[in-house]
């Protein structure tokens, strides 16, 4: 059971590093095996524990962006206001 968790602190690691187009691109490829239908029950499990990694990835991605916008927009005019991106 250890070597299952060392195995997926490795995937995770890995995905860390893809940038964002990356990262989205190997989610669609694992969204397409699994809506296809014809994966064995445990690669299943381990196509969707991948996905949501890579969905976590995106989501901090996103979320980062998103604070460098707010900042950009709080120094651009000098002023201390901050408008949130919807």
């Amino acid at each position: 059971m250890a070597a299952g968790k060392a195995d997926t602190a490795k995937k995770s690691g890995k995905k860390s590093k893809l940038d964002f187009e990356q990262a989205m691109a190997r989610l669609e490829e694992v969204v397409r095996g699994l809506e296809a239908g014809d994966v064995p029950l445990e690669a299943s499990l381990e196509a969707f524990e991948e996905g949501m990694s890579l969905v976590r990835v995106l989501h901090e991605r996103l979320d980062g962006v998103q604070q460098k916008i707010e900042e950009l927009v709080r120094h651009a005019d000098g002023k201390a206001a901050v408008e949130r991106l919807d």
